[in-house]
């Protein structure tokens, strides 16, 4: 029993520096391991920083020029695009000369062609009148002053008189239908190039709009990059976190049975 003891108390004091020695290796492994793990959290508080100073930048810009103007707003997820306040006036000016123009094309373009031709002649006619009426006051004072009023021969001048204006209104008639169609064709286009411009007037804003678009995106590549760097610092905490533990566990147990 005595000589168990002793080999027991013998083995403890040949293996008490050894013990030592592996307790103040772990005491710096620790040491190192807490260092590591502080400088990857600071690395990763400022990646923080910077990725969420990226991210607030990548939202759209509002720009605005003489033009017009490209609001957003990051709350409600809405933007707004607004012409100056000159441009504006353009705008609505375009769109009631548009309607003007269309509103007289439809006076046509809902009829008939024959029917929209008729109107269109009818209308025209009213100018034709006075001078057909002027000229049959002058054949009938002519032939009153030479006492053929009422005479086979003065007849017979104003059925003549009668024919030759019956053959204008017949050709301006004939004419009317192409003209109407012509007139429908040319008030449309009225129609149609100034709401074009009308259009084309709400690409200025729209323009700001993409710039401050591209102003946001340009900076979303940055709070990208700013995400990716912090979620490599995060792993790398974690894997220092989980790897000096154990390995600086298992080195400090090594060392007792060299």
């Amino acid at each position: 029993m005595a000589g168990w003891l002793d080999s027991l108390i013998d083995f403890g004091i040949k293996a008490a520096p050894t013990v030592a020695k592996a307790g103040l290796s772990y005491l710096g492994q620790q040491e190192t391991a807490q260092s590591q793990r502080q400088t990857a959290q600071a690395q990763i508080d400022q990646l923080n920083q910077n990725a969420a100073a990226a991210q607030a930048a990548a939202t759209p810009w509002n720009v605005g020029s003489l033009g017009g103007t490209a609001g957003f707003n990051p709350d409600t997820q809405t933007s707004s695009l607004l012409l100056s306040p000159e441009l504006s006036n353009v705008y609505s000016g375009l769109l009631s000369r548009s309607g003007m123009f269309g509103g007289q094309a439809g006076q046509y373009a809902n009829l008939d062609p024959f029917m929209a031709g008729e109107q269109f002649y009818q209308q025209q006619q009213q100018y034709y009148e006075p001078d057909e009426q002027r000229l049959r006051t002058e054949l009938e004072t002519r032939l009153l002053n030479q006492g053929r009023l009422g005479a086979t021969g003065g007849q017979n001048q104003q059925q003549m008189l009668e024919e030759a204006i019956g053959r204008n209104q017949q050709q301006r008639r004939t004419a009317g239908f192409s003209q109407a169609q012509g007139l429908i064709d040319t008030l449309l286009g009225r129609e149609s190039g100034d709401m074009g411009q009308a259009v084309g007037l709400l690409d200025v804003p729209l323009q700001q709009g993409k710039l401050g678009l591209g102003i946001g995106g340009t900076l979303g590549n940055a709070a990208a990059t700013g995400l990716e760097s912090r979620a490599e610092g995060i792993k790398n905490l974690n894997d220092i976190n989980q790897g000096n533990s154990s390995d600086n566990m298992y080195t400090a147990l090594r060392g007792l049975f060299k």
